[in-house]
């Protein structure tokens, strides 16, 4: 199977580079409309991206099917193909497409593949850097072809992560006591994808999702973040993230190690 890893990667970044950073900073106004809200976004280069890659990736393993964002939106019951036994290609043509829209350079494509409902292999591509993350269940993580290894500060205060609006204003209103250590660098990118790569760098040290966790969102970097030696579990009953579940208001944390997922959860919930 490792020997799907450089045909993806290269397919992806022949797809990015012709459909996504040929448009980016030049979507006309009819290029991009929106879906379920107004920041709820698909243009041009999403479904364009999404066409080259379901047909190039088709081609790569016999017997497979695939499950894309924008096929998904217009049909949901693309992704019951998650839970057959078939190889299953899982595609986000463009993560952080509003941020794409308003040209900002923080977007990426991700692909993993699925068979009987557990991600094998995954890949999230930072068009604008050039930088390529690929993971192999059981071989571990390569950033540009070196074994990437999740690290991070021994103390929760010296530590960068990512959540949601509401929790950075409860942790940034809460002063810290000498059994409270907040973190002290809290970010968002709105780009799942961004967000995975830079945790596999030592930039991000913990990630907190929640609402609809779509896989492919999370399939590919929660594959890379267990291989890299870090903690992806839900919540609720620690169990890893899993791409058949259809469940909504669950919620995701990404740690380095499950000590530090039980100290966070403590921190990012209490009171």
């Amino acid at each position: 199977m490792d020997a799907l890893l450089a045909p993806v990667e290269d397919l992806m970044r022949t797809v990015a580079q012709d459909e996504i950073m040929s448009r980016f900073g030049l979507l006309k106004r009819h290029e991009i409309n929106s879906k379920s809200h107004a920041r709820d976004l698909v243009t041009t280069a999403d479904l364009e991206s999404e066409h080259r890659l379901a047909q190039g990736l088709s081609a790569l393993l016999d017997d497979s099917t695939v499950v894309g964002e924008e096929d998904c939106f217009r049909n949901r019951e693309i992704l019951d193909r998650l839970t057959k036994p078939q190889p299953v290609w899982v595609v986000d043509p463009l993560d952080g497409t509003h941020n794409f829209s308003q040209g900002k350079p923080c977007f990426a494509v991700i692909c993993a593949l699925v068979v009987g409902g557990e991600t094998q292999m995954g890949w999230i591509l930072d068009p604008v850097s050039g930088v390529c993350a690929t993971v192999l269940r059981g071989g571990g993580v390569r950033i540009n072809g070196q074994r990437r290894v999740i690290d991070a500060p021994p103390q929760i205060n010296q530590m960068t992560g990512s959540v949601g609006d509401g929790q950075r204003k409860r942790l940034q209103m809460t002063p810290p006591t000498k059994d409270f250590h907040r973190p002290q660098h809290l970010v968002r990118y709105h780009c799942c994808g961004r967000e995975y790569i830079d945790m596999m760098v030592g930039k991000i040290h913990f990630v907190l999702y929640g609402g609809n966790l779509m896989p492919w969102d999370h399939c590919a970097g929660t594959l890379m973040v267990a291989e890299a030696g870090g903690y992806a579990r839900m919540r609720d009953d620690k169990s890893p993230y899993d791409p058949t579940d259809k469940s909504t208001g669950r919620q995701l944390l990404l740690a380095p190690n499950e000590q530090t997922f039980e100290t966070l959860d403590k921190i990012l919930f209490s009171g």
